[in-house]
């Protein structure tokens, strides 16, 4: 009764996230026979190395076709094995006198030995940052996203890191919004790279905008509601939202910018962005550091059934390819694929 009565009292998420481990599952006495009870599923999680095996493929095949809807042409081990088994080199460090670790891992959850969910991670001085999370279609109801952040927030609070990095958030995204429910959550400005509460006002002002740099709206001084009214208004009347706000010229214009303006930004020729060059997305490379950092030439470039270097299309003679491959063609995939889609990072701190 008094371990009842302490644990309503007080939530302990590493006791709750490790109390159904087969480990850690409490075995009542079978009166008849005075022996434990066995538990009638064996649920285990275990951290280990981001390497390549086939259990850890299999998984990755099945989520992409339930979930992804991805044909079996679009599904290989080259591209898991790139997508979610290269990432950083895994060491360990000393921390305040403790062994931390650091580099890329996958989180494998399973049940009764098979392989039902795995969560890449990237553990770094003082974050576990999540990469992403792949379940089986026969445990598709089970919430594995929120299911895999306690678990992953367990692991920072266990490992003494300060943040627990949840990746990108869309607001327009209803898969992402359960990162949103988590406290205390703080979101990345895009224009300061400040950190924001995820709080009840940010949530409004995303549910408003395209995009949402607080910063800037602090230095405006607009309310959530006023710039909603605003967007909701016709343009004969954007005088009445100038003496609203009271700013004077060069703040209206400023704020009419960012009000209708924030999903198509110029560039310095004054041309709408359409690429991640120009998005002002935080982490992204300009086109200055691809150039020099990456060969664009080794990238590949899939036509029809075929893989193609990108440096092998120099010089193609467009009558010798088809029209749904044309040169033209070619860039608008590019284009499509680095489109000025913005999204914004989340993380958890822990003091």
């Amino acid at each position: 009764m008094k371990e009842k009565k302490r644990r309503k009292n007080k939530f302990d998420v590493y006791e709750a996230v490790h109390e159904s481990e087969y480990r850690c599952v409490r075995r009542p006495i079978d009166t008849r026979t005075k022996t434990l009870v066995e538990p009638a599923h064996k649920f285990e999680v275990t951290l280990e190395p981001d390497n390549f095996t086939e259990e850890k493929y299999a998984l990755f095949a099945n989520y992409q076709k339930n979930v992804h809807h991805e044909g079996p042409s679009d599904i290989s081990k080259s591209g898991f094995k790139r997508f979610l088994c290269s990432g950083l080199p895994r060491s360990t460090r000393l921390y305040h006198g403790k062994e931390k670790r650091i580099g890329s891992y996958h989180q494998c959850y399973r049940l009764d030995g098979k392989l039902i969910a795995l969560g890449v991670l990237d553990l770094l001085h003082h974050c576990v940052s999540s990469v992403y999370l792949i379940y089986h279609e026969d445990v598709s109801d089970w919430n594995f996203g929120k299911l895999s952040a306690l678990r992953e927030i367990s692991l920072a609070l266990e490992g003494d890191y300060q943040y627990y990095y949840m990746g990108y958030y869309i607001h327009s995204c209803i898969k992402m919004r359960y990162k949103a429910t988590f406290r205390p959550t703080y979101i990345l400005d895009p224009q300061s790279h400040i950190w924001d509460p995820l709080d009840s006002d940010m949530m409004q002002r995303l549910s408003a905008r395209e995009w949402v740099s607080l910063a800037i709206e602090r230095a405006l001084k607009i309310s959530s509601n006023s710039l909603t009214s605003f967007l909701q208004s016709d343009r004969a009347t954007t005088s009445n939202f100038g003496e609203e706000l009271n700013m004077g010229p060069s703040k209206f214009k400023l704020a009419v910018e960012y009000a209708i303006g924030q999903d198509r930004k110029q560039d310095s020729e004054g041309k709408e962005a359409t690429d991640c060059f120009h998005a002002g997305t935080p982490g992204a490379l300009s086109l200055e550091e691809v150039e020099e950092k990456i060969d664009l030439g080794q990238w590949k470039l899939k036509l029809g059934q075929r893989l193609v270097k990108l440096e092998n299309l120099v010089g193609w003679d467009e009558s010798e390819m088809s029209d749904s491959s044309s040169i033209k063609g070619i860039a608008a995939e590019l284009a499509a694929c680095i489109g000025p889609d913005l999204v914004q990072k989340t993380a958890l701190h822990f003091g």
